[in-house]
């Protein structure tokens, strides 16, 4: 994937349309943009896919819609599991818009999982004018660990096991 310096020749002509085979591709994140225009070289056994894997992990997306600019209105790009291929083919030197999501932040989701369990123990530790027996310390393999601690590892850890791999 190459950026786009100048564009010399917008509509190739048939002839050199066939030698051609790579694809112009205006990227969009959630409709503002776009963010970047590059030429993506098609690939597959008929050199008409598109390499989707390749585009989420360089730009951090979780998914790519096409859409046409007027309309804004779009679908969702589909590819191989097993290869990261698009399902769909493309016209070798055609010009494609594509809106993104990007993938959400581990950061965020720590910090509501801390803040949801942090709020509820303070007020509770608040309201009871003093520290109730299920927050003080308990022991854990000759360590002293609260629970709620505990409790936050394990959702930390459910939620690191459920996020998709791409």
């Amino acid at each position: 994937m190459e950026p786009i310096r100048h564009r010399s020749n917008p509509k190739p002509s048939s002839s050199n349309r066939s030698s051609e085979r790579w694809i112009e591709v205006h990227l969009y994140r959630h409709g503002r943009g776009p963010i970047s225009i590059f030429r993506s070289s098609l690939v597959g056994p008929g050199l008409d896919r598109l390499d989707v894997r390749s585009i989420l992990s360089k730009y951090g997306l979780r998914s790519l819609f096409a859409f046409k600019p007027p309309s804004e209105r779009g679908f969702r790009i589909r590819f191989d599991k097993s290869n990261g291929l698009s399902v769909l083919r493309y016209k070798p030197g055609s010009v494609v818009f594509f809106d993104s999501e990007p993938k959400g932040s581990l950061i965020r989701t720590i910090s509501l999982i801390f803040v949801g369990l942090a709020i509820p123990s303070i007020l509770i530790m608040v309201l009871m004018n003093e520290l109730p027996y299920q927050f003080k310390s308990t022991i854990l393999i000759g360590s002293f660990i609260p629970p709620w601690l505990l409790a936050f590892g394990l959702i930390l850890y459910s939620r690191m096991r459920k996020k998709p791999r791409t």
